[in-house]
């Protein structure tokens, strides 16, 4: 079968959902909202509306990000349920992602013994239905601690991470280890998701796949530095495989503090990336902006570039990904009554 045969049903399902795409004008309009009921007025002809609609009651942006992130999680499944077979596997890392925020909620859900129903409310269902899991996280909801939700996951990819999070748990009493554990099992997933692209496939996923682990494992470090966390933990959740030099991910690890482990960053070829600004966090903060914005521009461009490749869907998968998180920003800037102009500075584009 040809190239373009493959392609063919994803090519035409993107289409279709790129004209469901808001353009520069409405998000510029949403942005002038009076009220985040004005908000949701201007999206009731758009793609966004059934969502919006399951949720009657008085909008929210918690309730809004829930609505956002659902159609995001839909176009997600109906691109990876049309693509070849030979991409699918790595496409579906975009939707594992999702998984990981369903287990790092119900970690924080757990640990502030929220009830099962508020706990329910956290979970994104059409994550786990796709990858029929349902009834590992009915379990995990019932978990009344840590180290039974641990088990529930015992028989997952996760499991290992749950292990060694549970027990640094369990010695300072800080939950922010499982989130950097399980995150590191998803980038390793998603590297050796890519190794098994077909060859010619490798070359349209290789900018994206750098970009993710290569910025995650950078920001990861040095929010680790201004933490003071030592060298063995750093070792810990960095993931075994990655696109960076080994001498300079050991070289950050070892350096004395955050200033120290900035300047080797700065000899990477991410060094733009990190630029002056007043605090660490700042700096960490701007940095991860601009890696957001380099892959979405990258997708702007791969959106004509592409042709028959998992670059096609891979470039749309990511522009639907920043409109979401362009309505999640304005939603939160309207409820927080900023001036358009100042939500307008905070939107990618």
């Amino acid at each position: 079968m040809t190239q373009s045969a493959k392609y063919a049903s994803v090519s035409a399902k993107i289409g279709a959902e790129r004209s469901n795409i808001l353009s520069e004008s409405k998000l510029k309009a949403l942005s002038e909202s009076k009220d985040l009921n004005d908000f949701v007025f201007q999206l009731k002809d758009t793609v966004y509306q059934t969502q919006l609609a399951r949720n009657p009651q008085a909008p929210s942006g918690r309730k809004l990000e829930r609505a956002f992130i659902e159609n995001l999680l839909e176009t997600y499944i109906k691109i990876i349920k049309n693509s070849p077979p030979s991409v699918s596997a790595y496409l579906v890392m975009m939707l594992k992602r999702f998984e990981i925020e369903n287990i790092k909620a119900l970690i924080k859900a757990i640990n502030t013994e929220l009830a099962e129903e508020q706990k329910q409310a956290h979970i994104y269902w059409a994550v786990e239905d796709y990858f029929k899991r349902r009834p590992i996280f009915d379990d995990a909801l019932k978990a009344t601690d840590l180290k039974k939700l641990t088990i529930a996951f015992r028989k997952t990819e996760y499991a290992l991470a749950l292990v060694y999070g549970l027990k640094s748990y369990e010695e300072n009493g800080a939950t922010a280890c499982f989130d950097v554990l399980v995150d590191k099992t998803y980038y390793e997933k998603l590297y050796y998701a890519y190794l098994k692209l077909p060859k010619r496939e490798k070359s349209h996923a290789l900018f994206y796949t750098n970009m993710e682990s290569s910025s995650y494992i950078l920001l990861t470090l040095l929010r680790g530095k201004t933490l003071n966390h030592d060298t063995n933990w750093l070792r810990v959740v960095i993931p075994d495989v990655h696109f960076l030099p080994n001498e300079t991910i050991e070289s950050i690890v070892m350096a004395t503090d955050f200033e120290t482990a900035l300047k080797i960053v700065q000899k990477t070829t991410y060094s733009a990336y990190f630029e002056k600004a007043p605090t660490p966090e700042e700096i960490i903060s701007n940095a991860e902006k601009t890696f957001k914005k380099i892959i979405y521009n990258q997708a702007k461009q791969g959106r004509v570039a592409e042709t028959f490749n998992v670059g096609v869907p891979l470039a749309f998968m990511y522009l639907k990904q920043a409109e979401i998180n362009n309505l999640m920003t304005i939603s939160l800037g309207v409820e927080a009554g900023l001036k358009p102009e100042d939500i307008q500075s905070l939107l990618l584009n």
